[in-house]
């Protein structure tokens, strides 16, 4: 069976016509036929047949007039009733108007073979020879009338085109036929014109022309075009009319920057060997707003010729697929699957990028799944999940790259300031824009200075720009509104996170009746895949900070569904549930820190130090104390002053607190004051402990120890019991005091034994403290031995940032240098102790190591330096070798500089303040250093 519609509306079969009589089934047969093989629902066809006032019967009507359809075609199942309505079982080929706009697409996908008699010029040729006349002429109401309409639109753009291919009379001719009917059709009127003139026939060309202004005039009421008048004066002047201009790209074009583009070379280099792969599909390129993914597509794929390029931005969901059709060039009927014409179209482009993708995804979703065999790139904020999807995930500008962007843009040379602000713009190239722009009317400091209110600082993009980009608060806006109830709440709590967070932390903080502990893993795998949330390392997450920054403006109004006064107090019961997990977390890593694995403890509680700090500020009295108490090891070890001052404001009692808890509290807090030289006052804290613990034996020996009050400090070491780290510290300490005091041999048989138990426990720093420990009893008794053990010491404690020993050990070498080899050697290695002090920030034991400096001074004969170090450092009780070493030194600089001149560069250095000191320290070593290499 074969219907056509091209002109009257015929049905032909096998044997000839069949005639179908009546109206109302010819309307029927002709819209089933315009809808081939697909469904026409019921109130559809009522109302083709009856637009005005359909009677009660016209379902019963409708369904007789099916049946008469059935018997009259002679084939029962050729149309079936399904639950979309009726459809008719023939091919698309069987129907004149469904094959001409086939062969019009094959046309449009071949167009560049026209003009030399190729396929597309075939495929025109066969569509206008389709043509028979006005379709449907005998239904003038509507669907039909909009249809003919369409159909008739569509036959004179083939029929121009195919008349372009034909010989210049012949094609004159057969244009003739439609223009006439037709004279106002300005297409028609021209080229027929343009075939006449070219036929050498400029009289009728004008004539043609002159017909058409009159109708135009006369019909329209409206003047000629400039295009005709244009055709006009030209034939006038014996020229061929002008071509006719190109036709409008509806595909939106590559979006063209002109700044430079930097810091992306090797994901450009990524996107490219994708796009290059023989295997054509899906790829997205995934990140949040404004970490430049249309810009990386852009300038990737601008030198590809051919790229259809589609901007969802501003593109609802239900009309995305139009928006496409628009961008691929695809000629959509009413009737037409979509995805079937889009893909069809899409074929004809080396590539097709869909961008800003994250509000679209499902219908993203399944027009990549029908561009099988396409070059599909999408850029969205998460992934599509589509089968065969290759994800190109864009993550923050490298800091050497950021920090280019930035000055490049706001055109002032790179400083620390310009680290500080890409740094804290999560280097991410929008913002970075954007802050470049402030930066010229502000400056950089004060640029640096303001951007805790980013969100209303960097307000000022480019112009031109979409206005999702043109601020940062619309950027975050925009990833915000995309998000449901339960991911948005997620996020805002999320916010209460300083740093990097584990789902446990995440569902220990933010779940609750509104979220339950159940969906939390979920929902953040959504907002990871989102780029809100990103990946911190194994395990761990974090929100970049500007979403922070957004989130936590937004906690107080939208945190919960009920009135604001709730929502104040549920997001401060989070915050106080954050407080508490934080101190929870921070007692399983001080847990960690005393295994074999300190060393990933001691990481971890770097990477939880922002969130430390927040629980700590926004914790009742039992968080802090317990916090205090949790860090001391790690304050103590790492020489973290920051942590250890937790405890000063830990003196009262807390409900819920153990007298164990708060006196290691109290520990850190004496620890604090010791490491600042208030030995006093680091007394005082440490006698409130009430009971002491070890930590506070463990101060009050280093208070005794560095007091050089043997007997009290041995008292507090032996003191030290249960745990074996505790034991392995004590033993430390007393065989610290036992060698000082003269007594070797027993100091060697203690930290002997100090190391066999650090050695038991395979904890780092307790290894590295014993070594210390034993070095130091060892100092005078076998030196080489002592300095294998101590260079042992401090690669064991820098494996775990344990400055306190890797500095102890590395002024214990540099001693035992320098009593007993090469002074130059001795002074090389005390820079590196400098160093190392400076870092540890101890001023305690900074100045007993420059004490020993004192002495290797005086011996290379840097005697003004050696006085002015010794008049500058704070009055210290010593033990007796070390004040006779530092009494010989004292004797040997005044007896070559005189009484007079000692007192002068005395007084000099008692106006020293410690920074000079370290200064003056330095500057007198590389000064020896220099004199001894030239002797």
């Amino acid at each position: 069976m074969f219907v056509r519609v091209l002109g009257p509306f015929e049905v032909e079969g096998d044997d000839g016509l069949i005639s179908v009589a009546g109206a109302s089934q010819r309307a029927v047969l002709a819209l089933l036929a315009l809808r081939a093989g697909q469904p026409v629902g019921v109130s559809e066809l009522i109302d083709a047949l009856w637009p005005e006032d359909p009677p009660r019967s016209a379902r019963n009507t409708l369904q007789s007039h099916v049946a008469r359809l059935r018997a009259r075609l002679g084939a029962p199942t050729v149309i079936t009733h399904e639950p979309a309505g009726y459809c008719l079982h023939i091919p698309r080929e069987a129907v004149d108007a469904l094959r001409f706009e086939s062969l019009l697409r094959a046309g449009d996908n071949r167009a560049g073979d026209n003009r030399a008699g190729g396929n597309g010029a075939s495929a025109d040729a066969e569509a206008v020879s389709l043509w028979r006349g006005i379709p449907l002429p005998e239904f003038p109401g509507e669907p039909f009338r909009g249809i003919a309409a369409r159909l008739t639109t569509l036959y004179r753009h083939a029929l121009i085109r195919h008349v372009r291919t034909l010989d210049p009379m012949i094609a004159a001719d057969r244009l003739r036929e439609t223009a006439d009917a037709d004279p106002c059709w300005e297409d028609g009127a021209v080229e027929m014109a343009t075939a006449l003139a070219a036929a050498g026939c400029r009289g009728e060309a004008l004539d043609t022309l002159r017909r058409h202004c009159d109708a135009v005039i006369e019909r329209l009421g409206l003047d000629p075009s400039e295009r005709v008048r244009g055709a006009q004066q030209s034939l006038l002047r014996d020229r061929p009319p002008p071509a006719e201009p190109a036709a409008r790209d509806l595909a939106l074009r590559v979006p063209l920057r002109y700044s430079s583009f930097l810091g992306r070379e090797s994901e450009r280099r990524q996107l490219e060997h994708l796009l290059d792969d023989p295997d054509p599909g899906l790829v997205s390129v995934v990140g949040p707003g404004g970490v430049g993914k249309t810009r990386l597509v852009a300038e990737t794929v601008r030198a590809r010729p051919g790229v259809a390029w589609v901007d969802a931005a501003d593109v609802r969901e239900a009309d995305f697929l139009h928006a496409v059709a628009v961008g691929v060039g695809a000629r959509m009927a009413p009737h037409d699957v979509p995805l079937a014409v889009i893909a069809e179209a899409a074929a004809r482009h080396p590539v097709v990028v869909l961008d800003n993708c994250e509000h679209v995804l499902g219908a993203a979703a399944e027009l990549a799944e029908a561009l099988r065999g396409v070059r599909v790139v999408v850029t969205s904020q998460e992934s599509l999940r589509a089968d065969g999807e290759r994800v190109l995930r864009l993550g923050p500008l490298s800091p050497e790259a950021a920090g280019r962007l930035f000055c490049e843009r706001a055109r002032v040379p790179s400083s620390g300031a310009v680290g500080e602000i890409v740094e804290r713009l999560d280097l991410m190239p929008l913002a970075i824009e954007l802050a470049a722009v402030q930066a010229g009317a502000l400056g950089v400091d004060e640029l640096a200075a303001r951007l805790d209110d980013r969100l209303d600082l960097l307000n000022r993009g480019r112009r031109g720009a979409d206005p999702r980009h043109r601020t940062l608060r619309a950027v975050v806006e925009w990833s915000f509104a995309l998000l449901d109830d339960a991911s948005a709440r997620l996020l805002r709590r999320l916010a209460v996170f300083a740093g990097g967070f584990t789902v446990a932390a995440a569902e220990a903080v933010t779940a609750d009746e509104w979220l339950p502990r159940t969906r939390i893993a979920g929902l953040l795998a959504g907002l990871v895949d989102r780029s809100l949330v990103v990946r911190h390392g194994a395990g761990r997450f974090r929100l970049l900070e500007t979403v922070r920054a957004y989130a936590l403006e937004q906690a107080g109004a939208g945190l919960a569904a009920g009135p604001v006064r709730h929502a104040a107090a549920e997001f401060t019961g989070i915050l106080q549930r954050h407080a508490t997990a934080m101190a929870a977390a921070a007692e399983e890593l001080d847990a960690r820190m005393r295994g074999a694995d300190q060393a990933s403890a001691v990481r971890d509680i770097d990477a939880l130090l922002p969130d430390l700090r927040l629980a700590h500020a926004r914790g009742d009295a039992a968080v802090r104390i317990r916090l205090a108490a949790a860090m001391y090891r790690y304050g103590y070890r790492c020489q973290q002053y920051e942590v250890l001052a937790w405890g000063r404001s830990v003196e009262a009692d807390a409900p819920g607190v153990s007298a164990a808890v708060r006196a290691d509290a109290l520990a850190a807090a004496a620890t604090h004051a010791w490491g600042r030289g208030d030995l006093a006052e680091a007394r005082r804290l440490a006698t409130a402990a009430d009971p002491p613990g070890a930590p506070a034996h463990e101060v009050l020996g280093d208070v005794a120890l560095v007091e050089c009050d043997a007997a009290t400090a041995l008292a507090h070491y032996r003191a030290m019991g249960g745990e074996p780290l505790a034991r392995v510290s004590g033993m430390t300490g007393e065989a610290l005091v036992l060698a000082w005091s003269g007594r070797g041999a027993a100091a060697v048989a203690v930290a002997s034994a100090a190391v066999e138990l650090a050695d038991g426990t395979g904890n780092p720093g307790a290894r590295a403290e014993a070594r210390y420990g034993l070095g130091e009893a060892l100092g005078d008794l076998d030196p080489e031995a002592a300095l294998l053990l101590l260079a042992e010491a401090e690669t064991l404690a820098g494996t775990v940032d344990d400055r306190l020993f890797q500095a102890a050990s590395g002024s214990a070498a540099v001693a035992i240098r320098s009593r007993h080899g090469d002074p130059a050697v001795a002074l090389a290695a005390f820079r590196d102790v400098l160093r190392l002090w400076r870092r540890a920030g101890n001023d305690t034991l900074r100045a007993a190591a420059l004490r020993n400096l004192v002495v290797l001074l005086a011996r290379v004969g840097e005697d003004e330096t050696a006085v002015l170090l010794d008049a500058a450092l704070p009055q210290a009780a010593v033990y007796p070798a070390e004040a006779a070493r530092l009494d010989r030194a004292r004797a040997a600089a005044a007896e070559r500089l005189g009484a007079g001149r000692v007192a002068e560069v005395a007084r000099r250095g008692a106006l020293l303040g410690a920074a000079r000191v370290t200064e003056e320290a330095a500057r007198a070593i590389d000064a020896a250093l220099a004199r001894v290499r030239h002797q």
